[in-house]
Parts: structure tokens; sequence; C-alpha cells
């Protein structure tokens, strides 16, 4: 065989190669890609699960709040009088007490230590005539929880616990010794404030409006 025939039919043996081998790796591209697409799948599996454990946990909290109601503060209100000295003594106003503020119920928190608290009426050692005595409190409701106190006259009993200025009716006349205890309605927060002053009452005696006829 010449060198010419001889690289004809090795250029033809070549060309018959490269038509059986193009079959193959076409055939061997398309076996590949059901595996890519299987494992394509199985990836996406976790995300898809997070993201369902995440929406059932969303959902299970908002199902799950309830909305927390407001508790009321417990305090005793109510008019005193003072058995021992023989006169009756009461809260100015007849329409119920009126709290100067509630911590729980207020959406700007206020200070749980007792506020600044004075006795602005009668001053030490006045000479007072009028029936019935007016005691005029002022108390810091500015940044401080609200307040409530009780009184008494000359050693007496102790009215109940209130927030309004006090009206003392039918006082006997010479020295009068008030005696004040403020608490804080958010805290524990107790003080003391005494006030002397001298009665000289020349009117007769008053019937206080919410007593009716239970002075003694």
């Amino acid at each position: 065989m010449s060198k010419s025939a001889r690289k004809k039919s090795a250029i033809v043996a070549r060309k018959q190669a490269l038509k059986e081998n193009q079959p193959k790796k076409k055939k061997k591209i398309i076996d590949k890609k059901p595996h890519v697409e299987f494992i394509a799948s199985v990836l996406t599996i976790p995300s898809l699960l997070l993201l369902i454990i995440l929406n059932y946990n969303s959902l299970k909290s908002m199902n799950g709040a309830k909305p927390t109601p407001t508790p009321a503060p417990n305090a005793t209100f109510g008019n005193g009088t003072s058995g021992r000295s023989g006169f009756f003594s009461s809260p100015l106003g007849t329409s119920g007490p009126q709290l100067t503020q509630d911590p729980l119920s207020t959406s700007t928190p206020c200070d749980k230590s007792l506020g600044t608290t004075s006795i602005t009426s009668p001053d030490e050692g006045d000479k007072v005539s009028n029936n019935p005595a007016e005691v005029d409190i002022s108390y810091d409701s500015s940044t401080h929880c609200g307040a409530v106190w009780s009184y008494r006259i000359n050693g007496g009993d102790w009215s109940n616990y209130d927030d309004r200025s006090v009206a003392l009716y039918n006082l006997p006349n010479g020295a009068i010794k008030f005696e004040l205890r403020v608490k804080s309605i958010a805290s524990s927060d107790t003080t003391s404030l005494t006030r002397n002053f001298f009665y000289n009452g020349q009117s007769p005696e008053v019937t206080p409006p919410s007593a009716s006829g239970s002075a003694h």
C-alpha cells in the first residue's frame, strides 16, 4: 500500500471513529440530566420545611396572645369620726374620692416613692374660727404616683384613708393638734405631719352634709 493510500485510509478511520463517539456523548449528557434535577429537588426540601415551621410558629404565637387586664388598686375611702373628742370631721365634697393618679392604669410611669406632702392651711399657731375648719393638704403628683392620707384630732380616732382636703366640723374651743399620716398607693412609703392651731368658734353647731345628723 502506498503512502497516500495509507493516509487516506487513516482519515476515513478517524471520521468513522468520530461518528461512533458522538451518539455516546449525547447519551451520556441526556443520562445525567435526571440526576441533576433529582439532586436539586432534594436540596430544596429543607428550605421548604424551614419556611413551613416558621409560619406555623408565627401563627401559633399570634393565636396564643391574650390581652392582660389592668388590675385596679385596692384602697379604702370614706368619712371618719373622732369619737374621743366629741366632734365630727369630714373630707370636703360629697361626690366621692378621686385618686390623684393610678400607677397601674396610666401609660406614663410615675415615681413610686412618696412625693412632697405639706399642710398649706392653717399655718402653725394660727387662730381659726370657721365652722367647719378647713385643712388644705398639698401633694406633689406631677411625677410621683398618687397618695392617700388619714388624720385625727387631739389624739382621737384615725379617719379612713382619702385623698381630698379635710373639713373639721364643730371643733372644741382651744388648742387643736391635727395629725396626718400619708402613704403612697404604689409603694409602702409613708410619712407623718402635725399641725397645731387654736380654734375659737362662735357659730352654732353645723351638721356635716354627708353625716345627716350623725354628729356626736
